[in-house]
C-alpha cells in the first residue's frame, strides 16, 4: 500500500508537470497494452537513461504500475533497501546468471507483475540501440507471459531534458509471445533466433539513425515471426 502511494506521488507529479504543457511528455500506441486484468507481462524496452524508469512507468496507466530488476549493490543502504521494497524491484547480480532473481522475476510475473527489462543491459546513453540479450525471452517464455516492445526517446538529455521542455516520446507496440521447447527450455540457436526478433520489434519503434545492428528491422513487425505466437 505505502509503495503504491509513493509510486502514486511521481505518477501524479509527472502527470501535473504534463497538464501545464512544461513537460512535452507523449505516449504512442497505449492500445496495444495487453488488458490488465489478462495477468503478467514483460516490458522490453531500450535503455538510455536512468530517467527512462520513471518516465515509462509514469506514462503508462497506472494500473501498469511497474516492477523492475536492478543491480544488488544498489541494495546496501538500509533506507534504499526499504524504498527499492516498496517500489517491487527486484535486485540481480549483474554479470552472473542469478537464479535467485530470475526465479522472483517468473514468479512475480505469474503473480500479474509488469515487469520493465532492459534487453541492452545497460545504457546506451546516445539513444541508439545496442546488441540485446535473451533474458526478457527467457523470462517471458518460463512465466507464460506477453512480451511488449517498447521505445523510448529524449532521455538522453536526463532531467535537464525535461526542464528545458525538450521532447520525450514512448511507443507501445503490439504484444506477443514465445514458447518453451517441448523439453521446457530455449535451445541456444533458437534463443539467438527469439532476442533478434525482440530487439527488431523494439527498434521498428525507433528512427533508423537509432537502430544501431537492427538497423534493416522495419518489415512489418507487427506480424509474427518464425516461432513467435502473436500476443
Amino acid at each position: 500500500m505505502l509503495g503504491a502511494l509513493m509510486y502514486g506521488v511521481i505518477f501524479t507529479f509527472i502527470h501535473a508537470m504534463r497538464a501545464i504543457r512544461w513537460w512535452r511528455w507523449s505516449i504512442h500506441g497505449i492500445d496495444n497494452l495487453p488488458p490488465r486484468d489478462s495477468g503478467g507481462m514483460v516490458i522490453a524496452m531500450n535503455h538510455i537513461s536512468w530517467l527512462d524508469i520513471p518516465a515509462v512507468g509514469a506514462m503508462l496507466p497506472f494500473r501498469y504500475r511497474l516492477s523492475w530488476l536492478a543491480k544488488s549493490e544498489i541494495f546496501q543502504n538500509p533506507i534504499a533497501v526499504w524504498w527499492l521494497r516498496q517500489m517491487q524491484v527486484i535486485p540481480i547480480k549483474r554479470g552472473k546468471r542469478d537464479l535467485a532473481a530470475l526465479d522472483a522475476a517468473a514468479e512475480a510475473l505469474r503473480q500479474g507483475a509488469v515487469l520493465l527489462i532492459f534487453p541492452e543491459g545497460h545504457r546506451s546513453r546516445d539513444g541508439v540501440l545496442r546488441v540485446g540479450r535473451g533474458g526478457a525471452v527467457r523470462l517471458a517464455a518460463q512465466a507464460g507471459v506477453p512480451i511488449v516492445p517498447v521505445s523510448i526517446l529524449g532521455t538522453e538529455y536526463g532531467l535537464k531534458g525535461a526542464l528545458a521542455r525538450k521532447r520525450l516520446d514512448v511507443t507501445v507496440g503490439k504484444p506477443y509471445r514465445v514458447l518453451m521447447d517441448d523439453n521446457g527450455k530455449i535451445s541456444p540457436d533458437r534463443m539467438d533466433r527469439l532476442t533478434n526478433q525482440m530487439m527488431q520489434r523494439i527498434a521498428a519503434l525507433l528512427p533508423a539513425d537509432r537502430r544501431g545492428p537492427y538497423l534493416l528491422s522495419d518489415n512489418n513487425s507487427d506480424a509474427p515471426i518464425n516461432d513467435e505466437v502473436a500476443g
